[in-house]
């Protein structure tokens, strides 16, 4: 498992860039494309319904990042305040990376709002992560303490 969460975290590095590299035009539409089939669950404007999707995109990837980094991370950092900082900065500071790297693909912005919109996500990915384990942590001696044995 050692190898797995890093990988994950390359790999997840990796789809980001190459769909941060797709021209802005080509990306628009593919977006737009799945706009208009979530439309057809939730009835709001095209141009919103497509931000909404591209917004929750970019949450939801950087949840993934976010995630994959603080697994990978638990191996050699043992204090969890440190494994917070770290984790979250390296998913964040990807995100900022990743937004400048977009401002010189041709119809891609470079936007503060999605740099923020980065780090939430990985934040949460983090959080989930670090609040996850301390909630089974606590199951686990509740379930251990219950039966007589100890963990």
């Amino acid at each position: 498992m050692k190898i797995f969460w890093p990988l994950m975290s390359i790999l997840t590095a990796a789809g980001i860039f190459y769909s941060s590299s797709i021209p802005g035009e080509h990306s628009g539409n593919a977006s737009m494309n799945i706009a208009m089939w979530v439309r057809n669950l939730v009835p709001l404007e095209p141009y919103t319904m497509n931000f909404l999707v591209r917004k929750t995109a970019h949450f939801t990837v950087y949840f993934a990042l976010g995630f994959f980094v603080v697994n990978s991370l638990k191996y050699h950092v043992t204090n969890t305040r440190s494994l917070f900082a770290a984790a979250w900065g390296i998913a964040a500071l990807y995100g900022v990376f990743d937004e400048i790297h977009q401002y010189f693909v041709p119809g891609r912005e470079c936007a503060i709002r999605d740099m923020l919109i980065n780090a939430a996500g990985a934040l949460a990915g983090v959080l989930t992560f670090l609040i996850g384990g301390r909630v089974v942590m606590a199951y686990l001696k509740r379930k251990a303490l219950n039966s007589g044995t100890m963990i």
